[in-house]
């Protein structure tokens, strides 16, 4: 027996495949070509330029975001006594 996640991967590999495929038609085709095979209404081809664009720049800033999350909350000062690792400090406890 064929695992169901398979074809959800079949399913959206076809999906994907074709909406990609559709991206580029309605990216390169010229406006009557497109007007020739029934297709009137679409976004304007900026779109085709600012969308990957702004991915791009979207994974940018959440790459810079969480290195600043990670150094800005999760980081311990330099005065807590947690940042000493080391097997042969000698740590000085007051009691």
């Amino acid at each position: 027996k064929v695992p169901t996640y398979e074809y959800y991967g079949f399913v959206l590999y076809l999906f994907s495949s074709l909406t990609f495929l559709m991206y580029l038609l309605w990216s390169y085709l010229p406006s009557p070509f497109l007007h020739a095979l029934g297709i009137y209404y679409y976004p304007n081809r900026w779109w085709s330029l600012a969308l990957p664009s702004f991915l791009v720049m979207l994974l940018v800033y959440i790459y810079v975001a969480l290195a600043s999350y990670n150094t800005g909350y999760l980081t311990l000062p330099l005065s807590s006594i947690e940042t000493i690792i080391d097997d042969a400090a000698n740590v000085v406890t007051i009691d």
